[in-house]
């Protein structure tokens, strides 16, 4: 049975002061100085936060999860692509079993049909640690279908990929005081984490300034009533956030745009679908309306 006698749900109600002032729960959720969400400050206060820090703490501020082995430093789901070893498992292995990294490292992955000996440079070891080589020119995924198509594992393990990219990688990016790997700063942000590698490469940006390009700050954190939106370009309404673009034939495009709530609500209808009501009323006033189904209609003398 979960312990619940150290939450004091009384401190979440009625009039919470911070910075001189005095609000509610909803009203200091909706502050733009709060950094996290409603039910996540009300179970701050209830577990005797400072009311200021329990507003203004941003969820994820805690120690860098990263790791240096064999010259290489990278986040722990970075370890996790590059070892071919689950997240999770490295996960548990360190915060609950008490192993150190490389011990996490060195028990390979879980079940033994992951756990496949490749024979390179005059020693066998297991693919997963291959992978983990300060020789590994790649990840255990490239090197595991390399050697399924034949390659020779020394060439396997150690050639780099022609196209090599570190924002899939688990290479930690530093932005605002705080280093994650990519998909965690996806997460982190409820940007997607294709939109935020667009950014990133296609206009040379480091990721505060592709963050920030996007819409994105820590003292005003994407919410979830931001709507994602496709439309053409003639639909772009100002404080739209352009985060994609794609090719919809010729000479047109379809934009992934990111829109606010009062935005959706108010402003000029979109031309298309101005059209759309245009050509309903006209048909609607040029054809008579059909007879209910089951009947004849009476013949006209």
């Amino acid at each position: 049975m979960p312990r619940t006698d150290r939450y004091r749900w009384e401190l979440a109600r009625g009039q919470i002061t911070a910075f001189g002032e005095s609000k509610t729960l909803r009203e200091w959720a909706a502050d733009e100085r709060c950094a996290i969400t409603r039910e996540a400050l009300r179970t701050r206060l209830a577990l005797g936060w400072k009311p200021a820090d329990a507003i203004t703490t941003p969820r994820h501020d805690k120690p860098d999860l990263t790791y240096t082995h064999a010259g290489r430093t990278l986040s722990l789901r970075g370890w996790a692509e590059q070892s071919g070893i689950k997240y999770h498992t490295l996960y548990s292995r360190l915060h609950r079993s008490g192993m150190t990294f490389v011990e996490a490292l060195e028990k390979g992955s879980d079940g033994p049909h992951f756990n496949l000996p490749v024979t390179a440079f005059g020693e066998t070891r297991l693919l997963s640690h291959w992978a983990v080589d300060p020789r590994a020119g790649c990840a255990y995924a490239t090197i595991r279908r390399r050697l399924a198509q034949g390659w020779y594992p020394e060439q396997a393990i150690s050639e780099e990929p022609q196209q090599r990219s570190t924002l899939g990688a688990g290479v930690p990016y530093q932005a605002f005081g705080l280093s994650m790997g990519l998909e965690d700063w996806a997460r982190h942000t409820q940007i997607p984490a294709g939109h935020l590698r667009y950014q990133i490469s296609q206009h040379d940006l480091p990721l505060e300034a592709a963050l920030t390009s996007l819409g994105w700050t820590p003292h005003a954190e994407v919410r979830a009533e931001h709507e994602l939106i496709r439309i053409t370009a003639a639909d772009l309404r100002p404080g739209d956030h352009i985060l994609g673009t794609e090719n919809a034939g010729t000479d047109r495009q379809i934009l992934t745009v990111r829109r606010a709530p009062d935005a959706l609500q108010s402003g000029p209808a979109p031309r298309r679908a101005a059209r759309a009501e245009r050509v309903s009323t006209t048909s609607s006033a040029t054809t008579p309306p059909r007879p209910p189904s089951g009947r004849t209609p009476p013949a006209r003398r």
